[in-house]
């Protein structure tokens, strides 16, 4: 099953929700398994470079499977053996700090979902939320 559009969204307002609950502002970022994005929204006052940082991390999640502030990935100087690998040529960059997280369903690796633009632990709490949503929805 791939991410679709109308759930990514639903993902996203539901981050968006927590970071006003939280009286932040951040971008968000959903992404397939390959690294290329499904959506993305950026709340108003956000950091300009927020964008890039959302991206990043749920690239990083996406490609490793696992929350981008795990500080056990490892990944080779060039990815090219990452199915993520073309998106990280184009210049996506790497985020190693945590609000990405990965889209599991049915034990397999979907996407990912990332969030930038607050404290970490804001970041986190938004990208849980957001993940909740793909949790609801099946």
């Amino acid at each position: 099953m791939s991410i679709r559009l109308a759930e990514a969204n639903r993902a996203i307002q539901a981050a968006m929700a927590k970071a006003h609950n939280l009286a932040v502002n951040i971008s968000v970022t959903v992404c397939d398994a390959d690294g290329r994005p499904v959506a993305f929204q950026r709340m108003d006052g956000t950091l300009a470079e927020a964008h890039r940082g959302s991206y990043g991390k749920a690239l990083v999640s996406a490609t490793s499977g696992r929350p981008s502030g795990d500080e056990s990935i490892e990944f080779s100087e060039d990815f090219k053996d990452f199915r993520t690998a073309t998106v990280v040529g184009e210049a996506v960059p790497i985020i190693r700090r945590p609000g990405g997280l990965p889209i599991i369903r049915a034990g397999q690796l979907e996407g990912a979902l990332g969030v930038a633009g607050a404290t970490d632990e804001q970041d986190v709490e938004c990208a849980l939320a957001g993940i909740g949503a793909f949790t609801s929805s099946g």
